[in-house]
């Protein structure tokens, strides 16, 4: 999933005023208005399935369900990043505790969970506010549905200045069964890794991974992990595809670069921003 097709939620944002300000013509006060525009989350871009029990739909504090297959979504697409994800059972009855280690300054987190189901096109959205670090996810449809922890894919992100312009940053989620998850993310180590989830639509032949420090001044990226090949050997067209992704030492926001060599020739490539709470 690209950056650019985060932003779906933040056009939602401004196709949910431009509905509360028209609801307002018609006798709603704008106090009203505003909180009926605060409580959608959901994506206008996505389709809700019509024939389908658990469609796409507002839930109160979450957008969730089933959608209609979006037409040409790019070769590689993001599906989850992660500091930890514990094994959970949804039919428990107990909510899905989501943590995360807010930067500075940032904006709103937004949150997103997918399916790695192969031709079922399932998603979540919720958004929090700024400085908040932790959402509490029922998993009432996941029971209903059947879906477990493998078959969720976790992102969250926010807005933040980077180089001098806003930019949208991943944040690496943590998240356990019942109770706060104990973030690995906010231990400020630097050991073990995130997990990154991505999907490709073609058969690749390989995947390479860059990783690189942005200063915040704006001055020039800090390489650093050169170039890296995965060296999966067989990576076929719609299974998820798991990258580890070192947790940094040091705080501050890091650029990943995937570069996909096709397996019917060409290449396609995905970057991204995350946030490492790490020390210094």
């Amino acid at each position: 999933m690209r950056l650019c097709s985060l932003k779906r939620g933040l056009a939602g944002l401004a196709l949910s005023a431009a509905v509360g300000a028209a609801t307002t013509a018609v006798g709603m006060t704008p106090a009203s208005a505003a909180a009926e525009t605060q409580r959608s989350h959901c994506d206008p871009a996505l389709a809700p399935s019509s024939n389908y029990p658990f469609k796409y739909i507002d839930r109160g504090d979450r957008c969730e369900g089933v959608y209609v297959r979006l037409v040409g979504s790019s070769t590689l697409t993001m599906l989850s990043f992660t500091a930890a994800f514990s094994a959970f059972d949804p039919k428990e009855g107990q909510p899905l505790a989501i943590g995360w280690v807010p930067p500075r300054n940032a904006a709103d987190v937004e949150l997103r969970a997918l399916t790695t189901r192969q031709h079922l096109y399932y998603r979540m959205d919720t958004r929090v506010r700024a400085g908040e670090s932790l959402y509490r996810w029922p998993t009432d449809v996941l029971a209903a549905m059947g879906l477990g922890r493998a078959d969720i894919g976790l992102l969250g992100w926010t807005r933040q200045i980077v180089g001098g312009t806003e930019q949208e940053v991943l944040l690496p989620l943590s998240a356990s069964s019942g109770n706060p998850p104990e973030s690995r993310a906010g231990t400020g180590a630097g050991t073990g890794a995130y997990t990154l989830l991505v999907q490709s639509a073609a058969e690749l032949s390989e995947l390479f991974v860059t990783i690189a420090r942005l200063p915040a001044d704006g001055g020039a990226d800090r390489p650093v992990q050169p170039a890296r090949e995965l060296g999966y050997g067989y990576y076929p067209a719609d299974n998820a595809i798991e990258i580890p992704i070192d947790a940094p030492a040091e705080r501050g926001v890091y650029a990943v670069q995937l570069g996909a060599k096709l397996r019917s020739g060409g290449a396609s490539t995905l970057r991204f921003l995350f946030f490492a709470p790490g020390s210094g």
